[in-house]
């Protein structure tokens, strides 16, 4: 029974930590407003900074998934929080553009320490890896689905710079509840340790071609996420202001945002729950296909039916996170799921965020919403390039470990 509370208590923390992760993170698209207007910049620049956010928080992905195959999981997301909540310090406290994306780099390495590390560190200790995943992921997308209406609230009311001071306190708080878990966490099951333990290269090579697929779709998802995250707040606050008269443009494009991104926290959920039940290649390649039409109806639509479409989006496109976690689980050899994990976050958040800059400038040369009809061709590529994977599965490849 200790075993089992230790468990779910350090499930919990992480899950936590990750929900205040996507918050910082989410918190930059809610005050681009307030942040242009307050030091006189265009959204090309705000995009380029952004750009510059999302690389840092990929970048750092490398070097920690090696240091998660290595050292202490706990310790590392500790060392993540305690971070966090330095650089949004840091972040409230600059005076200026240059400043300001020094601070957000900054605030982008303590973020990037996180997800391998988590990613890892779930798919070795939780008995029940998707249903681990489900919990990790609901987690987040609680922070990325409230985080735009708390972060709006307190921006609107309070000025952009305090919304970060705010959710500094509880990430140092939980950084320094993680430093008192024990060094290592195993399953509380005895015999869930997955196979495929190989310790050297040659481990990887039946497994290689896979691995390829999945990361190259993790790009292409990847842009459509940073894409998305940054521009929708301002999309949606745009889009109704005009119906809404009186109302704080940052704090109605963060209240849309959220009610558009509570339906991915059901999407985290349900992609866990399924991913232990149905084939994972599947799965994945599904939920990246329905996004790329429902992103075209976050272009073409507008009022209720533009928050359905921006609903449907994060419905689909946070199903398939936890199944991709779980697919690097499938393929991976354990000894190396550490570095794995932080090349597949690299490509994701970090070749992903160069799409910050690309679509800024698509939102300065055309409109801002011309940013998802781009995001929608993006995800429908991201779903072919998995077509092979499925084949090559429903084939009968070799596998680490089936689902």
């Amino acid at each position: 029974m200790a075993a089992v509370s230790l468990e779910r208590r350090s499930i919990g923390y992480v899950s936590f930590l990750h929900g205040l992760l996507h918050v910082l993170e989410l918190a930059y698209g809610v005050v681009l407003v307030a942040i242009a207007a307050d030091l006189g910049t265009s959204m090309f620049v705000l995009g380029v900074i952004a750009n510059v956010f999302g690389f840092a928080y990929g970048l750092t992905a490398l070097p920690v998934g090696v240091l998660a195959d290595r050292m202490s999981e706990t310790r590392l997301l500790a060392i993540c929080s305690l971070g966090m909540g330095v650089g949004a310090i840091g972040v409230c406290l600059a005076p200026g553009v240059t400043v300001l994306g020094v601070a957000l780099a900054l605030l982008g390495v303590a973020l990037g320490l996180f997800h391998p590390v988590a990613a890892a560190f779930i798919a070795r200790t939780a008995s029940r890896t998707g249903l681990g995943f489900a919990y990790l992921g609901t987690g987040g997308n609680l922070g990325l689905a409230l985080g735009p209406i708390m972060v709006g609230i307190i921006a609107s009311g309070m000025g952009w710079r305090l919304a970060y001071a705010v959710f500094a306190v509880p990430c140092i708080i939980l950084g320094l509840l993680i430093l008192r878990l024990p060094r290592k966490i195993y399953p509380a099951v005895a015999g869930t340790t997955p196979a495929g333990t190989g310790t050297n290269h040659e481990s990887l090579r039946p497994v290689l071609i896979p691995l390829i697929l999945i990361l190259v779709s993790s790009v292409i998802n990847g842009l459509v996420y940073r894409g998305v995250v940054t521009f929708l707040p301002s999309h949606l606050s745009l889009s109704v202001r005009s119906d809404i008269a009186g109302l704080d443009p940052v704090m109605l494009g963060g209240s849309f945002t959220t009610v558009a991104l509570l339906f991915g926290v059901a999407g985290q959920f349900m992609g866990g729950y399924l991913s232990d039940k149905h084939r994972r290649e599947t799965l994945a390649l599904i939920s990246l296909g329905v996004s790329a039409p429902a992103l075209l109806g976050v272009w073409s639509f507008g009022g209720a039916a533009l928050l359905a479409a921006a609903a449907g989006f994060a419905f689909f496109h946070f199903i398939s996170q936890p199944v991709f976690n779980a697919l690097i689980a499938d393929y991976c050899p354990d000894y190396w799921r550490g570095r794995m994990y932080g090349l597949y976050f690299f490509c994701s958040f970090g070749v992903g965020s160069f799409s910050a800059s690309a679509l800024g400038y698509v939102a300065d040369a055309q409109e801002l919403k011309a940013v998802f009809l781009v995001c929608a061709v993006l995800s429908l590529a991201a779903a072919v390039s998995l077509v092979p994977l499925l084949l090559r599965a429903l084939r009968g490849s070799d596998r680490t470990a089936g689902s």
